[in-house]
C-alpha cells in the first residue's frame, strides 16, 4: 500500500522548489517579500516535509521488503527512519517482535530507501544480534501499530 504516490511527492517537492526559487530571487533582488509568498512557502515546506510513500512485498513467511521514498525536506536519513519504523509496525503486525536487515540499499537521487527485513524468534542464531520492534518503536509502540504506515520522518 503506498500513501500517498510517489507523483504527488514529487510535484508537491517541484512546487516547494518554485516557491522556493522565486522566494530568494525576492530577496536576491532587495525587494521586500510580500506575506502572500512566505505564506505559501511555509504551507508548501510543511506539506512537502509530512510525504513518505512505503511498499511492502512479502517475500515468504518470515520475511519481506521495505521500499520508502520520501520528499527532498526528508532527506536520505528521513527515508531510512520512516523504513525502519515501518519494518518494526510491520513485524508486530505479523505477530513477531525481533528482526534484522538482511539487505539495503539507498537511492539519493529519490530519496528512497529499501530494506529486506528478516523476522526472527528465539533460539534463531540471529536473536541476539536482532532488533526488538517494540524497543524500535519506544514505548508508545502500541499507538503507532494501531495508527499503522508512519507518513512523515517526522515522527
Amino acid at each position: 500500500m503506498a500513501i500517498p504516490h510517489a507523483c504527488a511527492i514529487r510535484r508537491l517537492s517541484f512546487l516547494s522548489l518554485q516557491v522556493g526559487m522565486r522566494v530568494r530571487r525576492e530577496i536576491e533582488l532587495g525587494a521586500k517579500m510580500k506575506g502572500a509568498y512566505l505564506a505559501l512557502a511555509v504551507v508548501a515546506g510543511v506539506v512537502v516535509s509530512g510525504c513518505a510513500s512505503t511498499k511492502i512485498q512479502p517475500l515468504t513467511r518470515t520475511s519481506f521488503s521495505v521500499s520508502t521514498m520520501a520528499a527532498p525536506a526528508c532527506g536520505q536519513a528521513g527515508a531510512a527512519k520512516v523504513a525502519n519504523r515501518v519494518a518494526a509496525v510491520e513485524v508486530i503486525k505479523r505477530g513477531g517482535d525481533r528482526f534484522f536487515f538482511k539487505a539495503a540499499s539507498s537511492d539519493y537521487r529519490i530519496i528512497e530507501d529499501s530494506l529486506i527485513v528478516q523476522m526472527v524468534d528465539k533460539g534463531d542464531p540471529e536473536y541476539s544480534e536482532s532488533f526488538s520492534a517494540r524497543e524500535e518503536l519506544g514505548p508508545k509502540w502500541q499507538e503507532i501499530v494501531a495508527k499503522g504506515t508512519p507518513l512523515t520522518c517526522s515522527g
